[in-house]
């Protein structure tokens, strides 16, 4: 639901897989993922090697320790993948809300908000099972498939989600403030960058991470409350979905209230990764240790 990646595959692969999911448990793909796509995908990927160190040099962790939890990390986002094509299929996951009363009364408030997700857990899944009552615009990256985005839009009509498109020349930065002034709620994830230019430093582990920008830049603006909001898988078939504000002073400078935000923003990644040690699915390079390296 907030912050959307782009999803590897054919258009016909995606298809087929959605009508496979209607027919055949989901144990069986999470099977069939474990013994022959994960093996090939961490002997290929570049994420997988990014994930080995994020275990080994951002959280400590033994070799033997960083290799395998790298192996169950990727099978935990496999299952994530295949858990929002399940959707698609028409599949319902119970999800146990922490937080959400608050989320709810800034709903009934005629004034606007934002949101932040970050590549943890799967808050996608939140999408197609939270009715909102205010229009939310979700901020997805533009170059996703067409045939993904027709999926999204048919599932997120129902929900009162739109879609703008980022980081393929296509944002409409006036579509996003216009939101904002009728009341609306704007979606985004600060933890995927489209320019090195335009961050905010802040830190996650005890180590610096780059994040952009321009989320907290436009709450700042506009001096709107903020939720963190994060959906993290239980098991097979539950998620815990995690609305937490995150609250900066408005009386300091503009730059420091981004900081603020900034750190509220990685804290919470923090929390939760703690609770959820495996669930951290952000496979490019915010580490500012390893970018100058």
């Amino acid at each position: 639901m907030f912050g959307l990646g782009k999803t590897y595959g054919s258009a016909g692969m995606h298809r087929l897989l959605i009508y496979l999911l209607k027919h055949i448990s989901r144990k069986f793909f999470y099977v069939f993922m474990y013994i022959f796509v994960i093996p090939v995908t961490l002997v290929l990927s570049p994420g997988a090697r990014l994930t080995y160190h994020y275990f080994r040099d951002k959280r400590g962790h033994g070799r033997f320790r960083s290799i395998k939890d790298t192996y169950l990390n990727h099978c935990l986002f496999g299952q994530t993948v295949i858990d929002k094509f399940a959707m698609y299929a028409g599949h319902q996951f119970t999800i146990h809300y922490y937080g959400l009363e608050l989320y709810q009364e800034k709903m009934a408030c005629p004034e606007s908000f934002i949101q932040l997700n970050a590549h943890i857990g799967c808050s996608e899944i939140l999408g197609y099972s939270l009715p909102l009552t205010k229009p939310c615009h979700v901020l997805v990256y533009g170059g996703e498939k067409q045939n993904l985005m027709d999926y999204r839009r048919s599932s997120f009509g129902a929900m009162n989600i739109q879609m703008i498109s980022v980081g393929s020349g296509s944002t409409d930065s006036e579509q996003i403030v216009e939101a904002l002034d009728r009341g609306d709620i704007v979606s985004a994830f600060p933890d995927r960058l489209f320019t090195i230019n335009k961050v905010v430093i802040s830190s996650i582990h005890g180590k610096k991470v780059n994040l952009a920008r321009g989320p907290f830049s436009l709450a700042v603006s506009k001096g709107a409350f903020v939720f963190m909001v994060s959906a993290m898988k239980e098991s097979d078939d539950v998620y815990s979905a995690w609305f937490t504000p995150l609250f900066y002073d408005k009386t300091l400078s503009k730059s420091q209230q981004r900081q603020q935000l900034a750190d509220a923003y990685t804290k919470e990644i923090e929390r939760l990764l703690d609770l959820y040690p495996l669930q951290w699915f952000n496979y490019a390079n915010l580490w500012i240790d390893d970018v100058q390296a």
